[in-house]
């Protein structure tokens, strides 16, 4: 990795992954491949179509999103994808993620891993609270069988990946002791009444597979609540704010505004943009920068 070569001694390095079925329908909807392959634009069933002919029409998707069209997870990993039929190098692949990582979470056992994380890290287990913002997107729900087992043989190397580590954390969870089973079930309490005492409902799924909620009004001014609502997207355009507040051009300021207005109509209970310049630095929080929009 070449993290380690700028990481100090004694880091602590994790990956996550997914169900390979899962993960490529998350890809099919959230980078837009339907609208990037011309082909595929007018069927009501695009996943049928893509596997028509999965090689010839994965080639017009553009170079943006050609690579995450198959075994994403393990090219994000370091795999080349001309690798992908050489069992030895995906082995090998595997190998080295065994190595490299301390803890490879799986998402379907997501509050498992937490509890072995926050075990890893000496966090407290209040630190492991999550709040879920998004679902198996609405066009997952009518895949057919013979689909999905096209996506797992489109996507083997995949699902070689998530098998192993996945075989490796049921090993794991069966070594652990039973105050390690306690914590999973007080994760789940205490994630339950955080989400209980900070949002007062569940709204409609938008744009295909996100979640948003309303806060309780009790809760109207807490900073945890909507901080934790708020999308991993959204929390990148505010990290970049507070790096960058000094040099960004005004029309970036203004696209990050948008942005969170445009979701926050969907999610109220996220960041607003009142909120970001607080949320971050509380200390400065009446010499924003951004007052005069």
């Amino acid at each position: 990795m070449d993290a380690l070569r700028i990481m100090p001694d004694g880091t602590i390095f994790t990956t996550l992954l997914r169900h390979p079925v899962d993960q490529f329908l998350s890809v099919f909807h959230n980078h837009g491949i339907k609208e990037e392959i011309r082909n595929l634009q007018p069927h009501h069933n695009p996943y049928e179509e893509f596997f028509r002919n999965p090689k010839k029409i994965s080639m017009m998707a553009s170079d943006a999103v050609f690579h995450l069209i198959q075994n994403s997870m393990s090219f994000d990993l370091g795999l080349n994808p001309l690798q992908f039929p050489n069992e030895t190098a995906v082995d090998e692949l595997i190998k080295k993620v065994d190595e490299d990582f301390h803890l490879v979470i799986i998402i379907e056992m997501l509050d498992e891993c937490l509890v072995l994380l926050r075990r890893l890290m000496c966090w407290d287990l209040k630190h492991m609270i999550y709040v879920k913002l998004s679902v198996n997107n609405e066009y997952s729900n009518g895949i057919k069988p013979e689909i999905r087992e096209k996506i797992l043989d489109w996507n083997s190397v995949d699902k070689k990946l998530y098998d192993h580590f996945y075989k490796k954390l049921q090993r794991i969870i069966s070594e652990q002791d039973e105050d390690y089973h306690k914590e999973v079930a007080m994760l789940k309490k205490i994630n339950a009444e955080f989400w209980r005492e900070c949002y007062s409902n569940v709204l409609p799924v938008f744009d295909g597979n996100k979640i948003g909620y309303t806060l309780q009004d009790t809760h109207s001014d807490n900073r945890t609540c909507k901080t934790l609502a708020t999308d991993d997207v959204t929390q990148t355009h505010v990290i970049g704010l507070k790096q960058f507040k000094d040099t960004l051009p005004p029309s970036d300021i203004l696209m990050v505004r948008n942005h969170m207005q445009n979701l926050g109509k969907f999610n109220p209970a996220m960041l607003k943009w009142g909120d970001v310049y607080n949320a971050l630095d509380p200390d400065d929080a009446y010499k924003s920068p951004f007052d005069e929009l």
